[in-house]
């Protein structure tokens, strides 16, 4: 059947009022439906949750912490833009929405992606819980690794389509490709620097049309930081060894990205050894570890 029609047969069949999912060689936090599900109590209007999470490598040690892109909802539909919104295997939804909205077949390795920015244009309530509440095992033979190539044709199809729907504009592809950091080729200074422009540009627009409250604001602009930070390391790590300097000249010229309190800790992350006092996994008979 492939894995989006089996999904679509899972929530066809389910009969409760919630459908959390899980992929096998994840570990959940014991707590997780507990604690979200709750959070449809305190919110009844909320229509789909999820939370930050650690990666553990395959021999069961925890890595690193990834945190939530934005914890509320017109704040993620914003970063439904350029990346998905939530982070797929965690997430709790009501049954409902999910039997009124089937994954699309048509968005192979990318259904995570399309679904929730598709719902999140359409008005349906999101929310990330703040705290880690799962454990993705970092494992090269994921969907992730196998099928890099396909996910990332799809992934830039997706963000194509939800920036045309709401903001009616359409890209150069390499410009696009940088502003939502799938990078593979070498980036001039003037690209870099049109793609990190732009991104204030639809920043600027989308905070014009919604009119938004400061504390949305706030989550949209740590989420650009993070993502200027990331097209700078990318266009970095991917330039041919003599343009390396122009990309680093640019990087010391945004420095205050880096410096910024929300800037130097999800760039401090990105390194080994700061990822200190991490977990350890939940201590429960599992067949997987």
């Amino acid at each position: 059947m492939g894995l989006i029609k089996t999904l679509n047969k899972g929530v066809k069949l389910a009969t409760g009022d919630f459908i959390a999912r899980m992929d096998a060689d994840d570990i959940s936090h014991p707590d997780r439906i507990k604690i979200l599900v709750n959070e449809f109590e305190l919110d009844p209007k909320l229509d789909v949750i999820s939370a930050g999470f650690f990666y553990f490598s395959y021999d069961g040690f925890v890595k690193r912490q990834a945190h939530p892109k934005a914890l509320q909802s017109k704040s993620l539909h914003f970063v439904s833009f350029f990346c998905t919104p939530v982070n797929h295997p965690c997430v709790v939804v009501k049954a409902s929405v999910f039997k009124a909205n089937p994954f699309d077949d048509q968005y192979i390795h990318s259904e995570d992606y399309e679904i929730f920015s598709r719902l999140l244009a359409d008005g349906y309530r999101f929310k990330n819980y703040a705290s880690p509440l799962y454990f993705l095992r970092m494992n090269p033979e994921s969907v992730s690794y196998r099928f890099e190539k396909i996910q990332i044709s799809t992934h830039t199809k997706i963000s194509a389509r939800n920036i045309e729907n709401y903001f009616n504009k359409r890209f150069d592809f390499f410009l696009h490709k940088v502003m939502i950091n799938r990078i593979s080729f070498n980036v001039s200074y003037r690209l870099l620097n049109e793609a990190l422009e732009t991104l204030d540009m639809l920043r600027n627009d989308f905070i014009k049309n919604e009119k938004p409250d400061a504390s949305v604001i706030a989550e949209i602009d740590e989420f650009l930081i993070e993502q200027k930070i990331d097209i700078l390391l990318q266009s970095f790590k991917s330039a041919r060894f003599k343009h390396k300097g122009v990309i680093l000249w640019n990087i010391f010229a945004h420095l205050p990205l880096f410096i910024h309190k929300r800037g130097s800790r999800y760039f401090l992350s990105k390194l080994p050894f700061m990822n200190r006092n991490l977990p350890e996994l939940p201590k429960f008979k599992s067949s997987v570890i």
